[in-house]
């Protein structure tokens, strides 16, 4: 086996990580077991947003290259275009899905909008640093905690556990970062919009299934205490 990797060989081994990230992500959708603390919600928000982020703008991309979209991926300029992208639709998927979260924590307890913005905070910080490789902070949009700080200082808590009101930033994302000429998005943009809701709305019942509200708030409490 040669040292050094050839170019294909590394942009093979860039796709495998992300078909590895997917099945892993796969795997833990079919998790039961109960959210019942604040290290669950981080880990749920992270796993389902950066698969949602992944599965969405690949399966995209896919779908408008058609036969040519291993030759793309394997184009190093190109490739990390994409990667790009998918980091920043990650932040906004994951913007989207920690304000959900914490709204239906919210829902089910009788937590206040102060302790609901301190915990929406710390969920997303956590999930951003676990989330996001050292290689691929550099591209993480500068404005992304000020635009989430502030998106939590104006949320309605109880409107954002309601049906798609916390996802719109995600929906309108995927177009906006998908490296595709304007001309295409154009053509493609009511069914990207379509393919990405359908996704968040398995993710959305399988949160609200699992959540334990009350117990989330108690294991805050103890942290927030601490």
């Amino acid at each position: 086996m040669p040292l050094i990797a050839t170019k294909g060989a590394r942009e093979g081994m860039k796709l495998s990580r992300y078909w590895r990230l997917v099945a892993s992500v796969f795997k833990e959708r079919f998790d039961q077991n109960s959210l019942d603390n604040v290290a669950s919600i981080a880990r749920f928000v992270r796993t389902r947003s950066a698969y949602i982020a992944q599965t969405s703008l690949y399966g995209y991309l896919k779908t408008r290259m058609g036969t040519s979209f291993r030759r793309h991926f394997e184009d190093e300029a190109f490739s990390r275009v994409i990667r790009t992208s998918a980091v920043r639709l990650f932040v906004a998927c994951l913007s989207d899905l920690t304000i959900f979260a914490v709204a239906t924590v919210a829902r089910d307890s009788d937590i206040g909008a102060e302790d609901c913005a301190a915990l929406a905070r710390h969920c997303f910080k956590d999930a951003m640093s676990e989330g996001i490789g050292e290689e691929d902070w550099g591209s993480v949009p500068q404005d992304a905690w000020q635009h989430f700080d502030e998106r939590v200082a104006a949320t309605i808590w109880p409107n954002a556990a309601v049906g798609e009101a916390a996802f719109a930033g995600s929906v309108d994302a995927i177009i906006r970062l998908a490296p595709v000429i304007e001309e295409f998005k154009a053509l493609d943009e009511q069914i990207v919009r379509n393919s990405i809701r359908f996704r968040w709305r398995d993710v959305r019942e399988r949160l609200r299934k699992r959540i334990d509200g009350p117990a989330v708030v108690r294991d805050w409490r103890r942290l927030a205490a601490e």
